[in-house]
């Protein structure tokens, strides 16, 4: 029994696992980023296209693409409007989701690395 063998061949398999985890959580990260981008950016990417479209056309895409049209109530007297704290809300979550994709990123070469560096099996 050669238990360098045995402990590379573990220590593969265990690397191996952890880069398939942090692939599979930075595209999770990714989905959930351009989610959060096309609920803060899609309405004026829509307004962009639809003034090019009939409005004929516009009736057709627009269900597929926009939720039911969903208003936020108006702020009362001396409230704030609930439609900038949501902005306010999604741009922190665009930059907390970047931040984790980037160090998601780092632990995904680290393993690619550790993984080189282990050699062939």
């Amino acid at each position: 029994m050669d238990r360098r063998v045995i402990a590379r061949a573990e220590r593969r398999r265990q690397a191996l696992e952890a880069l398939e985890f942090e692939r599979s959580r930075g595209a999770a990260l990714r989905e959930r980023l351009e989610s959060v981008v096309v609920e803060l950016d899609g309405a004026g990417v829509d307004d962009e296209v639809f003034a090019r479209l009939t409005p004929e056309e516009i009736e057709i895409v627009r269900p597929a693409l926009q939720a039911e049209d969903e208003q936020p109530a108006e702020a009362a007297d001396g409230e704030q409007d609930p439609r900038a704290e949501q902005r306010a809300w999604l741009e922190d979550e665009v930059e907390r989701l970047q931040a984790e994709l980037d160090a998601s990123s780092v632990r995904e070469r680290a393993f690619e690395r550790y993984l080189d560096a282990l050699g062939p099996e």
